[in-house]
């Protein structure tokens, strides 16, 4: 084998580990990104259950009729929350 012929491989071999570890670091970044999904999506689904809760608590009859004012409040913020999860989710399972 020739000098040149040695160096060609060992620059192939140094490609190919960097490809490699090119390919590791892609792939623990979607791992990262599948567990963020995972994680979204079951806070999501607490929020809207939260949210129908509320909802049902808020129609049910009571005695004095006067639901406190942080209770709308705290509805409209539960559903910008439930916004920007769907927001994130949907830029997640684009890229």
């Amino acid at each position: 084998m020739s000098l040149l012929e040695d160096n060609s491989s060992k620059e192939d071999d140094l490609i190919i580990a960097r490809f490699e570890k090119t390919v590791a670091k892609l792939l623990q970044v979607h791992a990262n990104y599948q567990k963020q999904i995972v994680h979204l999506t079951e806070e999501n689904q607490t929020l809207k259950s939260l949210l129908e809760a509320s909802k049902r608590t808020a129609d049910a009859p009571t005695a004095n009729h006067n639901s406190p004012p942080s209770g709308h409040h705290l509805v409209h913020r539960i559903n910008q929350y439930i916004k920007e999860i769907d927001f994130c989710l949907a830029y997640f399972e684009q890229v």
